[in-house]
């Protein structure tokens, strides 16, 4: 109520105020001072957090941006860094090549510009030879990567490689799996029918046995070690060898043939024509038909059976 009296103006004098009046008044102000304090500090702080974001912030995306450099650069290394190395290997390959290939000399080698859609294999195929044979003429390291416009020396008959199915001093290699020609049913039914012719032999029993041993198949060695279409032992193809003088490589599609038909043909003679006889000893051996019998049975009444069949 004094308070309300003092503001209407019923006081005139405060000098005429009492004593205990004035704690009352002027604690009014200081207690409204005091509440503002909270107020203040907390507007203080979030200016502070404010001013503190606005500066960070700039400094994360600067932060994100040069990571983002740095990843890009370091890709961009990365990609250049890769094709030099390929056109590194391509250059140091092709030099090769053309190296191994020039040393091989013209008169041992036939010629030859890779083509769009060729592989070494197609290439092989085509002249009668083996992947691994033009591999090593040409020096190639994967026989997978052959390029456009690249000469490669495809090895004449009379070239032998050194890893070839028969060494320089006639022995035969054992499971030169390397040395192996490549073929096709059709390819070897035809051969077959011109070695037949060359040694004299009925047709029907050539292709016969060829089947019953291979299913007219070159590239494939047997657990035994039997060799190509004809299933050549590599003793039994160096026995022949030494008894016709030559070095035929059972590796091959056209020795192996040879020698499968030269075989044949001495058992045929021994046994004076006697088919059961002749079949048996191709597959039991000579040696053990003279002085045992026939023992296979199985294999001679199959092969009689294809006679009948293939053609």
């Amino acid at each position: 109520m004094l308070l309300l009296r003092l503001l209407a103006g019923d006081i005139s004098n405060r000098n005429n105020l009492p004593p205990y009046i004035f704690p009352f008044m002027y604690s009014f102000p200081v207690y409204s001072e005091r509440r503002k304090e909270p107020t203040m500090s907390i507007a203080f702080l979030d200016s502070l957090l404010n001013r503190v974001t606005a500066r960070t912030m700039p400094e994360r995306l600067s932060h994100r941006r040069a990571r983002r450099m740095r990843m890009s650069t370091t890709m961009a290394t990365l990609f250049l860094v890769s094709a030099l190395l390929l056109c590194a290997s391509v250059a140091t390959y092709s030099f090769r090549a053309a190296l191994l290939a020039g040393s091989a000399g013209a008169a041992a080698c036939t010629r030859y510009t890779v083509e769009p859609g060729d592989t070494l294999t197609n290439i092989a195929w085509r002249y009668h030879t083996t992947i691994w044979t033009l591999a090593r003429a040409n020096g190639i390291g994967n026989v997978n990567l052959i390029f456009v416009n690249q000469r490669l020396c495809i090895p004449s008959r009379g070239h032998r490689a050194a890893s070839a199915g028969i060494t320089a001093n006639g022995t035969v290699r054992w499971y030169a799996y390397d040395a192996l020609d490549w073929s096709d049913r059709v390819q070897v039914r035809n051969l077959l029918y011109q070695v037949a012719a060359i040694h004299h032999l009925p047709a029907r029993l050539l292709l016969a046995i060829a089947w019953q041993e291979s299913g007219w198949t070159q590239h494939v060695i047997a657990w035994d070690g039997g060799i190509g279409v004809m299933q050549l032992m590599p003793y039994t193809a160096m026995g022949i060898n030494a008894g016709i003088g030559q070095q035929l490589d059972p590796y091959t599609l056209w020795d192996n043939l040879n020698l499968g038909a030269t075989y044949l043909q001495w058992l045929w003679q021994s046994f004076h024509g006697n088919l059961t006889q002749v079949i048996s000893a191709y597959n039991e051996g000579g040696w053990a038909v003279q002085h045992r019998g026939i023992f296979n049975w199985p294999y001679v009444n199959s092969v009689l059976a294809l006679m009948d069949t293939l053609s």
